[in-house]
């Protein structure tokens, strides 16, 4: 990942408040009904309170994101407030764009386990630039999967690694990878790809749900 060219040009947000746009139109073009699940852009004083919590200021690209969008609605029936009519989500497989408050009790919840536990378990990918840890208190979690895996804003990468890379965390997800080298380049790679659509996945609760992916980036 290190070594890949930088295709933002420079912008403070790299690229995001262009590369969010064409990344929602990849997944309309595919018949992925990602405008309608996409929640408002988030207040700047929520997005404060949250880096209060989180004890650092985001990177650049993420405030950029939460800026168009504080995350995605619920897609769990019983959820609390709205819900799409045509659930899906907006990162690969289930990983669902976490709204600020969301994300906020992912990470305190990920704190509290972290104090009770090792990270003797845990590998890195060979080459990849990230902390052999189970959580690290410097890392945001940007997306989640409803099973307590994360895709995460990683802000205490190893020597090599990029300040807000994308990096997968979780329970079920023993080996930590970077998938991109922040926002911007990981929306990129999302775009280059395209999704992954699989007619046959059925949502389990029964709901209407259009499910895809891009499997090597998660």
């Amino acid at each position: 990942m290190t070594g890949d060219r930088d295709l933002s040009g420079g912008a403070p947000d790299d690229g995001v408040a262009t590369d969010w746009p064409r990344w929602l139109d990849v997944l309309e073009r595919a018949g992925i009904p990602a405008s309608s699940n996409l929640r408002a852009p988030a207040e700047p004083g929520a997005v404060a309170d949250a880096e209060a919590v989180f004890g650092r200021e985001f990177p650049a690209a993420l405030r950029a994101l939460y800026a168009l969008a504080d995350g995605q609605l619920a897609d769990h029936p019983r959820a609390p407030g709205p819900h799409p009519e045509v659930a899906t989500s907006l990162f690969p497989a289930t990983y669902r764009f976490a709204p600020l408050a969301e994300a906020t009790r992912e990470y305190r919840g990920w704190l509290d386990v972290v104090a009770d536990m090792g990270h003797d378990h845990v590998t890195v990918r060979a080459g990849d630039p990230v902390l052999a840890h189970y959580w690290d208190a410097g890392w945001w979690p940007l997306a989640v999967d409803g099973g307590g895996n994360a895709l995460v804003v990683d802000t205490v990468p190893e020597p090599g690694g990029a300040v807000g890379q994308i990096v997968v965390a979780g329970p079920d997800e023993d080996e930590r990878r970077v998938v991109g080298t922040g926002v911007g380049d990981y929306l990129r790679r999302l775009i280059a790809a395209g999704p992954e659509v699989d007619d046959a996945v059925v949502d389990p609760s029964d709901r209407a749900y259009r499910f895809w992916d891009a499997t090597h980036l998660r």
